[in-house]
């Protein structure tokens, strides 16, 4: 089944409510952030390389993306694992969403999907409205031990 992003319209309203995206920060640097851990955790690790992940706290996380610059309606492969503080793989739930300068624009429809064995493998499609404009794919993870969040720029490409 290929999962579209549903974002098409929603990034065409906001790509002309704020110009197109030109004082939008860009980067090829994957971003990471922790939505929810319990107070005296540590702060997420933010990689200079090529996965975006999560190295401390109850939940570990890491996301990798084919590329950061996926083609038009071609399936473009993502990777989530994610393990407790132990390693041990964690199950939970995916929330894959797509934001465009630091507002959330969308979500993969279907927005939910299973974490099993600590790793969901999926693909999605980009719009032609997405075409050279810098998305944040971000993996909202929810598990038993907490949620971290894990961010992957692209930019669209034909």
């Amino acid at each position: 089944m290929t999962r579209a992003v549903s974002l098409a319209p929603v990034v065409a309203l906001a790509l002309a409510g704020c110009g197109g995206g030109s004082s939008s920060k860009s980067s090829s640097t994957a971003r990471t952030t922790v939505s929810s851990q319990p107070s005296g955790s540590a702060a997420a690790s933010q990689p200079s390389g090529s996965t975006a992940q999560v190295t401390t706290g109850p939940v570990r996380g890491k996301l990798v993306g084919e590329n950061h610059s996926p083609k038009l309606k071609q399936n473009w492969i993502y990777t989530v694992t994610v393990s407790d503080a132990s390693g041990h793989p964690l199950n939970g739930t995916v929330v894959t969403e797509f934001s465009f300068g630091g507002q959330v624009v969308g979500r993969e429809n279907p927005p939910v999907h299973k974490l099993a064995g600590g790793r969901l493998r999926d693909h999605i499609q980009f719009p032609p409205p997405s075409l050279g404009e810098p998305i944040t794919v971000q993996t909202v993870v929810h598990t038993s031990k907490g949620s971290i969040t894990l961010s992957w720029p692209v930019t669209p490409t034909k």
